[in-house]
């Protein structure tokens, strides 16, 4: 069992492709390492093995920065080691990679296209964002305090942010 068995369980997601992938995880991992100059921290690389290409209906998180739409933001999918598909890591790494800081690595997504991306250098490495992808600014290399304003802070470790995970509730009762 996994430390983050758990957690998964009680938020009931599944696999895109209806099963955990199969293909060669240490030369993906290789490719996506080189591709953003950064090893992948422990606990995340643990997650993306297990839990990449991950989807959730109705999983919620909490925003540590209050944002002008709501302090709670929906998980759709964890991007996983998935080529060719439109939840591959590294593919979504390149489509964002100009739109996002630099040292952000895109992880996962809501239904809006709102990413959640994770620092992967400098002194927020391991911390995870929430990105609005319709407040986007344009983003520069100049840019090196402070993130733009559509960036927001959502947990400090990876851990945190897993922990911080709740299925939505009907407001129906």
């Amino acid at each position: 069992m996994n430390k983050y068995q758990q957690n998964i369980k009680l938020l009931e997601g599944y696999y895109i492709r209806n099963q955990k992938p199969k293909l060669d995880s240490s030369e993906y991992i290789k490719n996506l390492e080189n591709e953003i100059g950064n090893d992948l921290p422990a606990n995340y690389l643990d997650f993306l093995l297990n839990y990449g290409g991950f989807a959730f209906t109705d999983v919620v998180y909490p925003l540590l920065e209050s944002n002008e739409v709501d302090d709670e933001q929906v998980l759709s999918v964890c991007f996983g080691m998935l080529p060719g598909d439109s939840y591959d890591l590294i593919r979504n790494y390149h489509t964002f990679k100009d739109r996002i800081p630099p040292n952000f690595l895109p992880i996962a997504c809501d239904r809006m296209g709102n990413l959640v991306c994770l620092s992967i250098n400098g002194e927020d490495r391991e911390y995870i964002y929430f990105w609005q992808h319709d407040a986007e600014e344009i983003v520069d290399d100049s840019e090196k305090i402070g993130y733009p304003e559509d960036v927001y802070l959502v947990a400090q470790s990876f851990d945190e942010f897993i922990s911080s995970l709740e299925k939505l509730e009907d407001d129906d009762e």
